[in-house]
């Protein structure tokens, strides 16, 4: 095999626009668009190259589900107030759970929602949807470019107007909107909101740090999400630099970040070029351990596997 960049699929939405850069989810499979397997869905790879394509380990427990969902996010309006389900709870769906992160791109004098205020109770979120006072306690957090901001299952969040971000998390599309400000959906109707399962579901307790502290200095690695789902880096470079995966049993996604890089690997054509550029994924296949990153200038992107 050898890395697989995919048709991007557009998502419009009624506050903005999301791209979904690399999915297996539902009918919306990407498309292989370079190489011999252009023209392939996702699900089918999975399908046909199994372990070879996402690692041992991670086909035995996800089998033929593809397990992480990338989207680029570009919120023109406030999103709803939402809450996701974590693993058990959207088991009884017959799905996963969405934990997720958000590495924001761009920041027009932006904020995201992340968790509560303060401590609270099923009961006081109730008196606050009532009274229309829900808003007033909810934790407000401005975030400028290069911010990380963890979402785990359970946790009350939104990203509000003038906020790009990319999002990674478990493949997954379970939203239980809590208060979506009145809207009107596509179809001119009032949004469906999930009061009660929100409830069920959520976290009642005050996220004391909403944003993930960390340093990336050139030509390393620093880590921004070491999570049982999904761990995700970010690598700043100006120069050519190895990523040795021999001993990772799973399968990488880069998305690039900022400026333009070429991906090289072993046993590669000579005629074939593989270039990304910002805001564009990659999907290294498990089965290639060796990979060469070549900037032109310098470089961010971010790094995805699972362990």
């Amino acid at each position: 095999m050898y890395p697989l960049k995919f048709h991007i699929i557009d998502k419009p939405k009624v506050w903005g626009s999301e791209r979904w850069l690399i999915s297996g989810y539902g009918d919306d499979v990407s498309v292989v668009e370079n190489g011999y397997l252009a023209g392939n869905d996702l699900n089918d790879l999975l399908e046909t190259y199994m372990d070879e394509l996402v690692g041992g380990n991670i086909y035995q427990l996800y089998g033929d589900m593809f397990p992480l969902l990338i989207k680029w996010i570009d919120a023109k309006d406030d999103l709803s107030i939402q809450v996701h389900p974590d693993d058990m709870a959207a088991a009884e769906l017959e799905q996963s759970g969405k934990t997720e992160m958000w590495y924001v791109t761009r920041s027009n004098n932006g904020s995201v929602i992340a968790g509560w205020a303060n401590d609270t109770d099923e009961n006081s979120v109730r008196q606050a949807l009532s009274h229309n006072t829900l808003l007033d306690n909810l934790q407000l957090v401005d975030v400028k470019p290069n911010d990380v901001i963890f979402i785990p299952a359970g946790e009350v969040h939104s990203l509000r107007h003038g906020t790009q971000v990319i999002e990674i998390q478990q493949s997954c599309d379970i939203t239980y909107r809590l208060f979506d400000y009145n809207r009107l959906g596509q179809d001119g109707k009032p949004r469906e909101l999930h009061i009660d399962e929100a409830l069920t579901v959520m976290d009642y307790n005050h996220n004391e740090q909403p944003l993930t502290p960390y340093q990336c200095n050139l030509n390393q690695a620093a880590n921004l999400v070491q999570d049982e789902h999904f761990i995700t880096n970010k690598i700043c470079f100006n120069r050519t630099i190895g990523r040795d995966y021999a001993a990772l049993d799973s399968f990488v996604i880069y998305v690039a970040i900022e400026g333009t890089c070429e991906v090289r690997w072993e046993n590669q054509p000579k005629e074939e070029q593989l270039i990304i550029h910002p805001n564009e994924a990659v999907l290294i296949p498990a089965s290639l351990d060796d990979i060469q990153l070549i900037p032109t200038g310098e470089v961010a992107l971010l790094e995805t596997y699972i362990v």
